[in-house]
């Protein structure tokens, strides 16, 4: 048995998935759209797990409920929200089941093409932000992470969340102002 490493592993399970999505997508659009839900999917995982195996791993199960039976009903929101929200429940479960000592760090995004000294300053407040993104309650955090990272509208979160339409918009003001008033220190 070949021993992948981290990186190979996700990408091949990935992979795997794209593969199966243009063998069972009758047309181009359908295969576009998976493709879209993985890559938000991944995204939304590495940005709560901290983890991009775990995160591989949530949206591998979340592609298999979606392609094998998902639930989804057309008459309550689009299906990328639907599929947002698998994959953050999915998320929420493997952070439940986590030890303290489990967490990791998201890999840094390289700065090609910046002046050096930019790309130190960028990465500093990127590094300030993260940290201070993760100190707030998980809410406020998943609240910000699917409005301002996932563009999702007011109506798609509060499905994804469960949560009433009215709520979620209180709870996204009172986060901007607690990471506002975090990063306000740094600036």
């Amino acid at each position: 048995m070949v021993n992948l490493g981290p990186e190979l592993s996700i990408r091949a399970g990935l992979d795997h998935y794209r593969r199966i999505m243009k063998q069972t997508a009758q047309s181009t659009s359908l295969s576009k759209e998976l493709e879209t839900f993985m890559d938000k999917g991944f995204t939304l995982a590495v940005q709560i797990l901290g983890c991009r195996q775990d995160a591989a791993d949530v949206v591998q199960e979340s592609l298999r409920a979606l392609l094998h039976g998902g639930t989804f009903d057309g008459a309550r929101g689009r299906k990328q929200a639907w599929f947002l929200k698998v994959v953050r429940n999915r998320s929420l479960d493997v952070i439940r089941r986590r030890k303290p000592h489990e967490a990791d760090l998201v890999e840094g995004l390289s700065d090609r093409g910046r002046a050096p000294d930019r790309a130190v300053e960028l990465r500093e407040l990127d590094g300030l932000l993260r940290c201070q993104l993760d100190e707030l309650p998980g809410d406020h955090k998943e609240i910000l992470l699917l409005r301002d990272f996932h563009d999702l509208s007011y109506a798609e979160i509060a499905e994804v969340m469960e949560l009433p339409q009215g709520t979620v918009m209180s709870r996204l003001h009172r986060a901007r102002s607690g990471l506002r008033a975090r990063m306000k220190e740094f600036l």
